[in-house]
C-alpha cells in the first residue's frame, strides 16, 4: 500500500485506474490483489501543489486468508501540509523462518489477525524540510498455528507515537529524475499490562536521483535505509528484507530481526513513452540491537525488471521485478518504483 486518497470528482487533474496484481510471496501464499487508485489535484488548488493520491487494496490468497485497506496521501496549501494515513484489516498466515539454518523447511507458521493503522501530519518548517507527529495504532492477535500457548487467542492494542523529519527536494514525487528525499523518525511503544514488549524504533532513509541524459530517460537512483530497534519488538515491528523499501530478492519473514542497514542502487531507463527497464543491486546487514551490529547477517540483492507507464499524466509505472538474494529469489509486481 503505497498511495491513496478520497475520491474528488471536481478535481483539476485526475487519473483513475483499477489494477489486478498477482502476488507471489511464498511467506503469505500465492494470491491476487486488486488495487483501485485515484490520483488528483483538487479544483481551486494552486498548480504548485503536489497531486494527492487515494488507493485501496483487496487481497485474497488461495488458502482463504485476506487483507483489505485504504491509504491516503494529501498535500494542502502549496505543499505546506503533508498528510499520510492508512488503515487495514488483515487475516493472514505467515511463515517465520529460522535465520540461522536458512532452510525453507525450518519455519513456524504464525497467524496474524486484526486492525492496523498509521497517521502522519507534517508541516513545512522551511524550504524542503518537514516536521510533525506520527502515530500508529494496531489491534492484533498473534498465534503459532498448531501450538497451544497461553493468551495466544487474545487481541492486544499496540499504540506507538513518534516524530518524523523529512527533506524532499525531488523534482517529481512519483518518478523523480533529480533531487533528494530523506526521512528520519523516532517511535516509542506505549507500555501495557497485557504484554511484555517494550521498544523504541529509529528509521532513516536517504534517496538520491541523478539523470544521465538531457531529458531524464536514463537515471541512477540510490537509497540508504536503516531501522534500529531498541528493546523487545513484536514481530509486526521487525525488519525483514524483501519488503519495500528494503532489499528485494527475499521472502518476507525468511530473515527477520530488530535492525537492518541496507544500500541499494539501480539504473532506470525509459526507452519509450510507455516502456522502460531497470537493473539493480544492493547489500544489507541484519542484526538485533544496535550494540550487536558486529553480529550481523550479510544479505545481497541483485535483479532486473520492466516498467509500463500506467498513469502517463503523472508518470507512474507498473513494475515487474525479478530479484535474487541469499539462498532465495522472488518476483515483485507493484505500482510505482521501489523507492
Amino acid at each position: 500500500m503505497d498511495s491513496i486518497d478520497s475520491l474528488v470528482t471536481t478535481s483539476l487533474e485526475k487519473d483513475v485506474g483499477i489494477i489486478p496484481a498477482p502476488v507471489f510471496n511464498p511467506a503469505f501464499g500465492a494470491g491476487i490483489a486488486v488495487l483501485p487508485v485515484f490520483i488528483y489535484r483538487p479544483k481551486g488548488f494552486h498548480p504548485e501543489t503536489k497531486p494527492s493520491t487515494s488507493q485501496g487494496i483487496i487481497y485474497f490468497n488461495f488458502t482463504g486468508r485476506w487483507l483489505a485497506g485504504l491509504k491516503q496521501t494529501l498535500y494542502l496549501n502549496r505543499n505546506r501540509f503533508w498528510i499520510d494515513a492508512f488503515a487495514a484489516y488483515a487475516s493472514m498466515n505467515f511463515k517465520l523462518y529460522n535465520n540461522i539454518t536458512a532452510s525453507k523447511d525450518d519455519y513456524r507458521e504464525i497467524k496474524f489477525e486484526g486492525f492496523v493503522s498509521n497517521l502522519s501530519f507534517l508541516v513545512l518548517a522551511r524550504r524542503h524540510f518537514y516536521i510533525g507527529p506520527i502515530f500508529s495504532s494496531n489491534y492484533l492477535k498473534q498465534e503459532e498455528v498448531g501450538v497451544s500457548q497461553p493468551y495466544q487467542n487474545e487481541y492486544h492494542w499496540y499504540h506507538t507515537p513518534g516524530i518524523k523529519l523529512s527533506h524532499d527536494s525531488r523534482d517529481d514525487i512519483f518518478y523523480p529524475i533529480e533531487g533528494w528525499f530523506s526521512t528520519l523518525s523516532f517511535e516509542s511503544l506505549l507500555p501495557s499490562k497485557s504484554y511484555s514488549y517494550d521498544f523504541n524504533k529509529i528509521t532513516a532513509g536517504i534517496s538520491t536521483y541523478q539523470k544521465l541524459d538531457g531529458n531524464g530517460d536514463k537515471i541512477i537512483a540510490s537509497r540508504l535505509y536503516t531501522q534500529l530497534g531498541i528493546g523487545d519488538l513484536p514481530l509486526h515491528e521487525m525488519a525483514s528484507p524483501g519488503a519495500s523499501p528494503i532489499l528485494r530478492g527475499y521472502i518476507t519473514g525468511h530473515y527477520l530481526n530488530s535492525s537492518i542497514i541496507s544500500l541499494q542502487s539501480e539504473y532506470r531507463w525509459m526507452f519509450s513513452d510507455r516502456w522502460g527497464t531497470v537493473g539493480f543491486l544492493g547489500y544489507g546487514w541484519l542484526f538485533d540491537q544496535p550494540n550487536q551490529i558486529k553480529e550481523n547477517l550479510g544479505l545481497y540483492s541483485i535483479g532486473a525488471g520492466i516498467r509500463y507507464r500506467f498513469f502517463q499524466k503523472f508518470k507512474i509505472n507498473l513494475a515487474l521485478d525479478v530479484a535474487f538474494g541469499r539462498n532465495s529469489a522472488n518476483v515483485y509486481f507493484s505500482l510505482s518504483e521501489s523507492f
